[in-house]
C-alpha cells in the first residue's frame, strides 16, 4: 500500500485520543514554522492601523516581529476582545460566554501605541485619519480593518436591544448568544416554526446561521421533542452553499433530517407582538402567449411572503462602518460600492490606487473570506506585500482567496469546508473526503482553534 493511503487510512481510523494528539500537532504547524529569528527590516516610517480585531492585532503582530523598532499604532476604540468565532459554540451551550472574552490591552503588542477610539475619515491623499476624539494622525502606510457592522434598522420592526425576547434570536452578538441557548432549551420543550435567515449582503462567517439550526435540530432529537418543530431556513441566496459539493452535502443533510428551505427571501420586517416575519422575494408568473416565439410570456414580480414564527434567528445585514461609504478608497462600482468595502487587489490586498494603503479582514472588498481563518492566511500575505513596498519593490505574496468555514452539522461532527477564489475545495488534509461530517473536526472546532487564536495567532506565530 502507498504511504499516502497508509496515511489516509491511519487517519479515517483514528481514535478519540489520537484524533487529538493529530489534531494538536497540526494546529502547532503554524507555531513550529515561524519560530525563526526576528528579521531586521528597518525604517522610520509611520504605520497606522485602523481597527485592533482579529486582523489589526495580527497584522501589528507580525509586523513588531519582522521589524526593528517599528512605529506603529493601532486605532480600536472597544477595551474587550472577543474570540467571535466561537458565539456559535455558546449559542449551541457547548462553551461559555466568558472563555470568549479578553482584554484588549493584552494582545496589543509591545512594538505598537494603541488610541482606544473610534477613526471616523480617511484621507488618502493627505494621508491623515481623523479620529472621534478630535485627533488627527498622519501616516506613511495604512491598514484599514476595523470589520463590518450590523445594520439592523434594514430590518423595520427589529430593536437590536430586544433580542432575546419575543422569539427573535441571533448569535452575532455575544450576549445575544447567550440568549440564543437558552431560547433553544425552551423552544425544544414547546416546539412550533423555527425559521433561520440570511440577508442581502456579505456577512462575517457565512455558514453560522446553518451552523446553528443544526445545533438545534440535533438538541431537540437528543431531547426526543423534534417532530413537535418544522425547521426552515429562509436565505437570500439562490444557493445552499457557494461550492458545490459542500451544497450537494447539505441538501442531503436538510433531507434526510426534515430541515426546509426556501431560498431567494430576504427578511425586510418582523412585528414582534404577533411574531411575523415578511420576507421580500420574487415570484415568476405565466404571462399572455405569444405566438411568434411559441411560449408564454415569463412575468417576475416582487413580493413579500408574511411567515409566522416562534423561534427566529436572524443573521442582521452587514456593511462596511459608515466613514468608509463613499470614501476614495471604497470601491466606486458594483454591489461592493454600496457596502462601502475597499477597493483592494483580491490577490495583494493592495489599494488599486493609493500604493501605501492595504485592507484584510471582513471589510476588504474581495470576492470571498470573511473568517477568521481567511485572516489567518490573509495576514502574511499583508504583511510580506507592506514590507516589499517600504523597500520600494512590488508586492512578492498572493493570497488565493482561502476561506474556511467548520459547519457543525451536529453535536459530536462538522464538515471543514475549506475553499478559495476558484470555488473549489482546498482540504488541509488532502486525500479526506472533504464533505464529510467528522468528529476530528468538532475536536479542532471546540477544542483547539480558541487556543490557537489567542497564543498562535494573535501574537503573530499562527
Amino acid at each position: 500500500m502507498a504511504q499516502k493511503e497508509k496515511t489516509l487510512e491511519i487517519l479515517q481510523n483514528l481514535s478519540r485520543r489520537d484524533a487529538i494528539k493529530t489534531l494538536g500537532a497540526i494546529s502547532a504547524t503554524p507555531y513550529l514554522l515561524n519560530t525563526q529569528a526576528k528579521a531586521s527590516v528597518k525604517s522610520n516610517a509611520k504605520i497606522v492601523i485602523v481597527g485592533g480585531g482579529a486582523a489589526g492585532i495580527t497584522v501589528a503582530a507580525r509586523l513588531g516581529r519582522a521589524m526593528d523598532n517599528p512605529d506603529l499604532t493601532i486605532i480600536e476604540p472597544s477595551a474587550t476582545h472577543v474570540y467571535q468565532a466561537g458565539h456559535t459554540l455558546v449559542g449551541g451551550g457547548i462553551t461559555k460566554a466568558e472563555k470568549l472574552i479578553a482584554d484588549t490591552k493584552d494582545y496589543i503588542p509591545e512594538s505598537a501605541k494603541w488610541i482606544q477610539t473610534k477613526a471616523t475619515n480617511i484621507d488618502p491623499d493627505a494621508q491623515k485619519v481623523s479620529l472621534e476624539n478630535g485627533k488627527v494622525l498622519s501616516y506613511d502606510y495604512l491598514v484599514v480593518c476595523p470589520g463590518l457592522q450590523y445594520d439592523w434598522d434594514r430590518i423595520e420592526g427589529l430593536d437590536p436591544n430586544t433580542i432575546g425576547e419575543n422569539g427573535i434570536n441571533t448569535i452575532y452578538t455575544l450576549d445575544g448568544a447567550q440568549k440564543t441557548w437558552q431560547n433553544i432549551q425552551k423552544f425544544a420543550q414547546t416546539g412550533g416554526e423555527a425559521l433561520y435567515t440570511h440577508p442581502d449582503t456579505p456577512i462575517k462567517c457565512g455558514g453560522a446561521p446553518k451552523k446553528i439550526l443544526y445545533l438545534t435540530d440535533d438538541y431537540m432529537r437528543k431531547q426526543g421533542t423534534r417532530d413537535k418543530a418544522n425547521i426552515t431556513f429562509m436565505p437570500n441566496s439562490g444557493k445552499l452553499f457557494s461550492v458545490p459539493i459542500f451544497e450537494k452535502a447539505i441538501e442531503g443533510h436538510f433531507k434526510e433530517r426534515d430541515i426546509n428551505y426556501d431560498l431567494k427571501h430576504n427578511l425586510v420586517k418582523i412585528d414582534p407582538s404577533k411574531k411575523v416575519a415578511i420576507f421580500a422575494t420574487t415570484v415568476k408568473r405565466k404571462g399572455e402567449w405569444d405566438p411568434d416565439l411559441e411560449e408564454y410570456a415569463e412575468i417576475v414580480e416582487d413580493k413579500l411572503i408574511e411567515k409566522p414564527y416562534d423561534f427566529i434567528h436572524v443573521a442582521p445585514p452587514m456593511s462596511a462602518p459608515d466613514f468608509l461609504k463613499g470614501s476614495k478608497i471604497a470601491w466606486d462600482k458594483g454591489s461592493a460600492s454600496k457596502l462601502g468595502l475597499l477597493k483592494v487587489d483580491k490577490h495583494t490586498l493592495q489599494h488599486l490606487k493609493y500604493k501605501n494603503i492595504f485592507s484584510l479582514g471582513d471589510v476588504a472588498g474581495i470576492p470571498i473570506g470573511k473568517t477568521g481563518g481567511t485572516v489567518r492566511k490573509q495576514a502574511p500575505v499583508l504583511v510580506q506585500n507592506l514590507l516589499d513596498v517600504m523597500e520600494g519593490r512590488e508586492p512578492s505574496q498572493k493570497f488565493n482567496g482561502y476561506t474556511v468555514c467548520p459547519i457543525i452539522t451536529r453535536y459530536g461532527k462538522v464538515m471543514l469546508a475549506e475553499f478559495d477564489y476558484t470555488m473549489k475545495p482546498t482540504p488541509t488534509i488532502p486525500g479526506l473526503a472533504v464533505e464529510e461530517e467528522r468528529w476530528m473536526w468538532w475536536v479542532m472546532k471546540v477544542y483547539i482553534l480558541e487556543p490557537m487564536y489567542f497564543y498562535g495567532m494573535l501574537r503573530g506565530l499562527a
